[in-house]
C-alpha cells in the first residue's frame, strides 16, 4: 500500500458523488436496507439509497455479475427463417459498497466465464472461452470495495484468504475511519475512476495509512471463533479419509431446499431453457440452478448418477474444498462470507461440516 496514492473521502460527499454518476446515467449497485435489518444489494436510484453500518446482506453482488435471470437472446420465426436479436449493451456501472469476501467471489467468475482468454484461428476444443455477457458486465463495471473493520457474527474470510480487507483484485477499496473513508486504487481503471472524480477527494496522510493497516490488525481479531481449518479438511476428502457414513450423515441433515447455494456469492450452476413470449417469438434464458436439487444430474433416460442427498451434498463440498478443485481454479470454492451459516436450517453448513471433517 505504500507505493498507492492514497485519497480521502468523507463521507458527505457520497451523497454527492452518487448523485453525479447518476446524473450523467451511470448504473449504480449498492446495499439496500431490506426488512428485519437484512440488506441485500441492487440498483439504486438515488444517491442516499445505500444502507448504512451492514456487514453483509444475503442477496450480494453476484446479482449483478451474474444475474438471477438473464436473457441470452431473443429469437422470432419469420416464415422459414429464424431471426436472432442478441440483447443490448448497456452504460457504465459502479457497484458500491461490496465487501472483500464478495470481491473475491467476482474475481472466481472471471476464471469461471473464462475472462482474460480470446477466440479466434488459435483457439481449440477444451480452451476456455469467454462469455460475452458476462464480459461486457464486467468491462463496463467499476467495483468499490469497503474494508470490514468488525467481522459479522458468522464470517470467517481468514480462514479463506478473502478478507477483512483485500490486496488485490480490486478497483477502489475504501476503510472506514470514522468520518471519512481512506482511498486507495487497485486497478487502472480504479485509478481513472478516482482521476474523474477528484473533487470530491482530499489528500491523506501517512497517519490515514497507519490507522488503516491498525485497522486490518485488529479487524483480524474479531472473528467470533475459529471456524475452518480448510487445509486439515481438504486433506482428509483427497486421502479418502472421509466415508460414506460421513456424508449419510450430513444428507441427513439437510432438507434439500437449495439455500445455502442460492445465498452463496461463489455457486455458479446454471439451466438455460426457452421461453416463448408468442407463437413465433421467445428468448433464450439462462437462470440460477443448484446441484442440490435431484432434476440438476438427472438424465434423459431417468438415470442419475447422484440419486441421493447424501451423493449430492458430498459431490457440492468436492467441489468447494478439494485439491483437484483447487489446481483447476485460482481459489478455494468459499469465501467465507458466512450466509450459509445463516441459511442452512439443517446446520450442515460449509463451517460446521469442515468443522466435523477435521474430526473425523
Amino acid at each position: 500500500m505504500a507505493d498507492k496514492k492514497l485519497y480521502s473521502l468523507s463521507k458527505h460527499q457520497v451523497p454527492k458523488l452518487l448523485e453525479k454518476l447518476l446524473a450523467v446515467g451511470t448504473e449504480v449497485w449498492g446495499p439496500q436496507a431490506g426488512r428485519d435489518q437484512d440488506t441485500h444489494f441492487g440498483r439504486i436510484d438515488r444517491p442516499d439509497g445505500l444502507a448504512r453500518d451492514y456487514v453483509n446482506g444475503f442477496l450480494g453482488a453476484k446479482r449483478y455479475a451474474f444475474p438471477q435471470v438473464e436473457e441470452l437472446f431473443r429469437f422470432a420465426r419469420d416464415g422459414k427463417l429464424l431471426k436472432l436479436a442478441e440483447a443490448g449493451v448497456r452504460g457504465p456501472a459502479v457497484i458500491w459498497g461490496i465487501r472483500p469476501c464478495d470481491m473475491s467471489a467476482i474475481n472466481y467468475f472471471d476464471s469461471f466465464f473464462g475472462l482474460g482468454t480470446a477466440s479466434g484461428p488459435d483457439w481449440k476444443s477444451g480452451d476456455p472461452l469467454p462469455d460475452p455477457l458476462y464480459q461486457q458486465r464486467r468491462d463496463r463495471a467499476l467495483f468499490v470495495t469497503i474494508g470490514c473493520n468488525k467481522a459479522g457474527p458468522k464470517c470467517f474470510c481468514v480462514c479463506t484468504d478473502s478478507g477483512p480487507f483485500l490486496a488485490k483484485g480490486f478497483d477502489v477499496q475504501l476503510a472506514d475511519l470514522g468520518d471519512y473513508y481512506l482511498v486507495e486504487a487497485g486497478s487502472p481503471k480504479g485509478e481513472r475512476f478516482l482521476d474523474d472524480h477528484k473533487a470530491f477527494l482530499g489528500a491523506a496522510s501517512e497517519a490515514d495509512a497507519h490507522r488503516r493497516r491498525t485497522l486490518e490488525r485488529d479487524s483480524e481479531k474479531t472473528f467470533q471463533e475459529p471456524v475452518s481449518f480448510f487445509a486439515k479438511a481438504m486433506r482428509r476428502m483427497d486421502q479418502g479419509r472421509v466415508d460414506k457414513q460421513f456424508w449419510e450423515k450430513v444428507g441427513r441433515n439437510c432438507i434439500g431446499c437449495g439455500g445455502c447455494i442460492y445465498v452463496c456469492p461463489m455457486c455458479s450452476c446454471f439451466d438455460v431453457d426457452d421461453v416463448m413470449t408468442s407463437e413465433t417469438e421467445g428468448a433464450r434464458i439462462r437462470l440460477w440452478d443448484t446441484c442440490d436439487f435431484a432434476g440438476f444430474t438427472r438424465e434423459v433416460s431417468g438415470h442419475n448418477p447422484r440419486p441421493s442427498r447424501a451423493d449430492r451434498r458430498k459431490r457440492w463440498f468436492y467441489h468447494k474444498i478439494s485439491m483437484d478443485y483447487l489446481e483447476k481454479n485460482p481459489v478455494i470454492g468459499c469465501v467465507g462470507c458466512g450466509r450459509c451459516v445463516i441459511a442452512c436450517p439443517g446446520g450442515v453448513d460449509m463451517a460446521t461440516v469442515v468443522r466435523w471433517m477435521r474430526k473425523v
